[in-house]
């Protein structure tokens, strides 16, 4: 299993041969597509591309092919094109005879405008890079290709896409773009930190103030908690760690009050919801053996009807057992039943006429009115705690989203931080497989990248990506996996393009250690591939690595996957030194 760019396998043949993608920016090659003289005679034409053959290689059957065109073929179809055998890439081998014979042949050059001949070797390694009718593509990427004495001229005094020097803040733009430029330049003053006093462009102040300066005062990250110091940032590390013990006892005051606060209010907005419902519920239990009610006035007997005498309101009064100073529902409902009780009694005077209207106390009517101002003040002492109960709940809501949304930026840092100071080893654990690998089958989620780690505190960042179905010839069959480069921190400090070695595993997680059987593979980066060219995106789309890793079914049947999670493990060990 040879590593692969993109999901694209190292063209080089070395005994036998292994399986390549289609994707591989060397799949394009295929033989020498050029006019021979004399014309090109069938044993030395590859039989799928029809165009002499380039690294020409032998079955066992005995024909020839071009490397990629036999490689591609036989990953595809397991057999040989012409005879139909069966063939796998370990029954290929080198063909030197007819790689010299091929490479005698003499060529025309392809090169509008060229008439030179030359032995295909000569072609190869010297006419084409020095024939005058070649044409280059403008190194500014302005889209023209040009002759090469035209290109040169054409690059340094015509492209509009030239690169150009500011005089002003020494920054190299393409003069396209040269008004855009003197908009921003001011940016580029130089300006003294105002409390490192070091000297930097005007658009990284802002920058290394927040995240840089190391006497810029900031907060202890533990502020919202109770935490008020506020220190230089070369100091805040050294409180962290001499506060441990108090942060946490803050920590656990805040929560403590807000699970109290949080409970107390449950049981307020219980009862005040309890009351409520109450208030506003109009069907009481009624004496069914008292059907007549009467009017204020006086009985047959002389007695005076007041509220107490009434029968209609007596068969309404909650039992005597209960309270009524110590329930303010019950005296409430009372009051409302009254006052209902006296419209439906003006309503029968109505009915009636005048001569029909009792005559009604002094003494009760101001009774009428103190009971009816009584509960006008009552119900407006609830709507006020009502309105104080709702304002803190929402004080204590906004608390506790405050403290969630400091406790998941604190976990983000310590996650970055965990990822800068890996020195190049990473374990990933991609967790809920068996619903990741059914979307990856079906073509829901077919790739999945880990996070960003580094090589080292100041070094290259790197991501590892898995296809759980596979790619391309290994789809459904085998894992496929790769690594990427991104963006990082420290870029400009680095060799470019990236050098070392790199190590991928899948981690077996049998019970006993001693039936624990890894997967691995190392790689060697190459650095004439995109892959490991500096990144000009936040990830490199070129990546490195292996199409078929490993077979799916061994993946889940001996052992690899674990309360529904599998495990990678990256390991990076870069060559080339940080440059200063």
């Amino acid at each position: 299993m040879l590593p692969s760019t993109n999901g694209a396998v190292d063209h080089s043949v070395k005994g036998s041969v292994s399986t390549m993608n289609e994707n591989s920016e060397l799949l394009e090659l295929g033989g020498y597509d050029y006019e021979f003289v004399p014309s090109l005679d069938n044993k030395h034409m590859c039989p799928i591309c029809f165009n002499a053959l380039r690294e020409p290689v032998q079955t066992e059957c005995g024909h020839r092919f071009c490397h990629t065109c036999i490689l591609r073929s036989v990953a595809r179809f397991k057999k040989c094109p012409v005879d139909n055998v069966p063939l796998l890439p370990s029954q290929l081998f080198q063909d030197k005879c007819a790689l010299r014979e091929v490479l005698d042949l003499r060529a025309k050059c392809n090169n509008k405008g060229c008439d030179h001949v030359c032995e295909l070797r000569l072609m190869e390694t010297q006419h084409k890079e020095i024939c005058v009718m070649r044409k280059y593509p403008c190194k500014n990427n302005c889209g023209l290709s040009l002759l090469k004495q035209d290109a040169i001229y054409h690059e340094e005094n015509q492209c509009p896409r030239r690169p150009v020097t500011c005089d002003v803040c020494g920054q190299t733009y393409p003069l396209a773009t040269e008004e855009a430029h003197k908009e921003d330049c001011k940016q580029h003053l130089p300006v003294n930190c105002p409390h490192c006093s070091h000297e930097l462009k005007q658009y990284k102040l802002q920058y290394h103030i927040t995240t840089e300066c190391m006497k810029a005062p900031i907060k202890c990250v533990f502020s919202k908690v109770g935490c008020e110091r506020e220190l230089p940032r070369h100091d805040i590390q050294q409180h962290m760690e001499k506060s441990t013990q108090i942060h946490l006892q803050y920590l656990l005051n805040n929560i403590s009050s807000i699970t109290k606060d949080g409970a107390e209010l449950s049981a307020m907005l219980k009862s005040l919801t309890s009351r409520i419902t109450r208030l506003e519920k109009d069907d009481y239990p009624y004496d069914t053996n008292d059907s007549h009610i009467e009017i204020y006035g006086r009985d047959d007997d002389g007695v005076s009807n007041g509220p107490g005498n009434m029968p209609g309101l007596r068969s309404r009064v909650p039992h005597q057992s209960s309270p009524r100073d110590a329930d303010e529902v019950d005296e409430i409902a009372l009051i409302k039943e009254f006052n209902h009780m006296m419209e439906n009694n003006h309503s029968a005077v109505s009915e009636a006429g005048p001569s029909h209207v009792p005559l009604r106390s002094e003494s009760l009517l101001r009774e009428e009115s103190m009971i009816g101002k009584d509960a006008e003040k009552k119900i407006i002492s609830l709507d006020h705690h009502v309105r104080e109960l709702k304002a803190k709940m929402d004080t204590q809501i906004t608390s506790v989203k405050e403290l969630t949304s400091k406790m998941t930026y604190m976990e983000q840092r310590l996650q970055q931080q965990e990822l800068r100071l890996c020195n190049g080893l990473y374990y990933w654990k991609i967790k809920d497989y068996s619903r990741l690998r059914a979307a990856a089958a079906a073509g829901e989620v077919t790739v999945l990248h880990s996070p960003g780690f580094y090589t080292s505190p100041h070094g290259y960042r790197i991501c590892v990506r898995v296809n759980l179905d596979g790619v391309e010839t290994a789809q459904g069959t085998h894992l496929s996996l790769f690594v990427h480069l991104m963006k990082g921190d420290n870029d400009d400090l680095l060799s470019w393009p990236f050098s070392g070695v790199i190590t991928l595993t899948v981690m077996n997680q049998m019970d006993r250690p001693q039936d624990r059987s890894h997967i691995s593979e190392t790689l060697q980066a190459k650095t004439n591939l995109m892959a490991f060219q500096r990144p000009v995106s936040e990830r490199n789309q070129k990546g490195y690595g292996y199409i078929d890793f490993f077979p799916l079914k061994m993946i889940e049947s001996e052992g690899f996957i674990k309360n529904d999670t599998l495990i990678i493990k990256a390991q990076v060990r870069v060559d080339a030194p940080i440059s200063n």
